[in-house]
């Protein structure tokens, strides 16, 4: 029987993927779009964070949102993109349609089984920019504030034990009538499989940091580390090596201890290095204890805290801030959650030398239902 050109190509291609590409792969790979719609309502006690004059509201959020892209073994492309508006009780002039937007990009491919090429991007802009000062907590007042990342990276094996990584993050924040922050972050890591339990590290890092005040810093900074499994539950993670800045030398170390439990995890990490926060001129001195804890009650309910502390110095300035967050998320089906949840949090002392003394402390009370869905499209 004589097969007809087009089928003849057909298989012929068919032929080529299955070599080149797992089955597993052909099996997962697709084109794929995930709507998703929150709604939640929030009693907050302090909703200008400020250290007097406080004032409480209960707010309405409404959050769209959608998620999109390819994705594959060799190859994931993803972009998305969500809103909040904000709706509330009491204070209606601080009513908006635009409080928060994400759009995020991420980009993932494996050209050989040696080789990875990534590129992470984001887009953050809110009226909270507490939310954008990840490591070091610092609380600030109801403004605009935007966040840019752009993040490209490759890893590539050099052979079955040994891997190295090279990476750049830019980063730039803007607060509203504020300060705009540049930041530049390399990296160039290495990795090697000692033994089944143990794997050593070490990378290098440049940061630097620009300001719109014509003020610049600069860092470098070496850190050896190592990674052992203390039992097939519990691993373990260290790094730390000196970092070199302005003349001066200081440790720059992350420490980590994760456990699986049967049904949840527990971690809890010790950071401490430079950074930034939004709306302050000059480079951050961070230290960071923070306990992330989860753990499924029921089938459909799943339990978590997450304590954390962290001190943040700027020249003679400090500010230390603890929080701690315990939350609840109930499957009521496969599309559609409902959350809870409790966080304090408080802040003594300010990056604001006119206002050593400030003490800002904040109550969030949350109920949100949660519904989103992927869907294949082909």
């Amino acid at each position: 029987m004589q097969l007809c050109p087009r089928r003849a190509r057909r298989l012929l291609l068919a032929s080529l993927v299955g070599v080149f590409v797992p089955t597993a792969a052909l099996a997962q790979a697709g084109y794929y779009v995930t709507p998703s719609f929150s709604f939640t309502e929030t009693y907050n006690d302090n909703i200008l964070l400020t250290t007097s004059n406080r004032k409480a509201d209960f707010i309405s959020r409404f959050t769209p949102g959608i998620l999109a892209g390819y994705e594959s073994a060799p190859l994931t492309l993803l972009g998305g993109y969500n809103f909040d508006g904000e709706i509330f009780a009491h204070n209606t002039d601080l009513n908006v349609a635009m409080a928060r937007q994400n759009a995020s990009l991420d980009f993932k491919y494996l050209p050989t089984q040696l080789l990875t090429l990534a590129l992470k991007g984001d887009y953050t802009e809110t009226l909270a920019p507490r939310e954008l000062n990840v490591l070091s907590g610092i609380a600030g007042g109801r403004a605009r504030a935007n966040h840019f990342l752009l993040d490209p990276s490759m890893a590539y094996r050099l052979d079955p034990l040994t891997t190295g990584t090279v990476g750049y993050t830019f980063t730039k924040d803007r607060l509203s009538g504020g300060i705009t922050t540049d930041t530049h972050l390399g990296k160039i890591g290495l990795d090697r499989k000692l033994t089944p339990r143990d794997t050593a590290n070490i990378e290098f890092t440049y940061r630097q940091f620009v300001f719109d005040t014509n003020d610049t810093t600069r860092s470098y900074a070496i850190m050896p580390g190592w990674t052992r499994a203390i039992t097939p539950l519990t691993s373990f993670t260290l790094r730390a090596g000196p970092r070199f800045s302005s003349g001066s030398v200081d440790p720059e170390v992350l420490a980590s201890i994760r456990h699986r439990l049967k049904e949840g995890a527990l971690s809890l990490a010790y950071t401490r290095s430079q950074t930034t926060a939004v709306g302050s001129a000059g480079a951050l001195k961070t230290d960071s204890v923070a306990l992330v804890a989860k753990y499924r009650l029921l089938p459909l309910l799943e339990v978590g805290a997450t304590p954390g502390f962290f001190r943040t110095k700027l020249a003679s300035s400090e500010a230390k801030v603890s929080r701690v967050k315990v939350d609840a998320t109930f499957e009521i089906t496969k599309w559609l959650s409902l959350v809870g949840s409790y966080e304090f949090s408080f802040q003594k002392g300010s990056l604001d030398r006119a206002r050593p003394r400030d003490e800002i402390s904040q109550n969030l009370i949350l109920l949100k239902l949660v519904a989103t869905n992927r869907f294949r499209l082909y």
